[in-house]
């Protein structure tokens, strides 16, 4: 369990993938939850200067809102190690080509939008209403 919410490599992966982050507004949570550790969520929180990496527990899935994220990925947690070193997202982009991970929002899209996550999932392949089944 502890090499799969190594806070380190997690902090070491939002250091080296801050790019991805570009648009979001300071305050933007994004959660990743691992299948079969639903009480545990690693949570990204964007910065001025940097992404800060936390890890929540005690979780349950009546508690998990918008006070914890505004965005969870569920992951396998066999994915874990290949995607802490995949800084440009192409490991994660193909996980989520294949359905292999779940993507989760926890405030609604205008929210979004205006929190600036609209260039962040578009990286991802994810628009806000362009075409049926191409967004959330």
């Amino acid at each position: 369990m502890e090499e799969y919410f190594n806070i380190i490599e997690w902090q070491q992966w939002a250091d080296n993938s801050k790019h991805m982050y570009n648009g979001i507004v300071d305050g933007g949570r994004i959660g990743f939850l691992l299948d079969g550790f639903d009480d545990l969520m690693v949570l990204l929180t964007k910065g001025i200067k940097r992404v800060d990496v936390s890890i929540v527990e005690g979780l349950s899935d009546v508690s998990l809102n918008s006070s914890h994220a505004d965005i969870v990925f569920k992951i396998y947690p066999s994915d874990v190690e290949d995607i802490l070193l995949d800084y440009d997202f192409i490991f994660f982009n193909e996980l989520l080509e294949k359905d292999y991970i779940k993507l989760y929002n926890l405030i609604d899209y205008d929210e979004l939008d205006y929190n600036g996550f609209e260039n962040f999932l578009s990286r991802l392949g994810f628009y806000f209403g362009a075409c049926p089944n191409c967004g959330f």
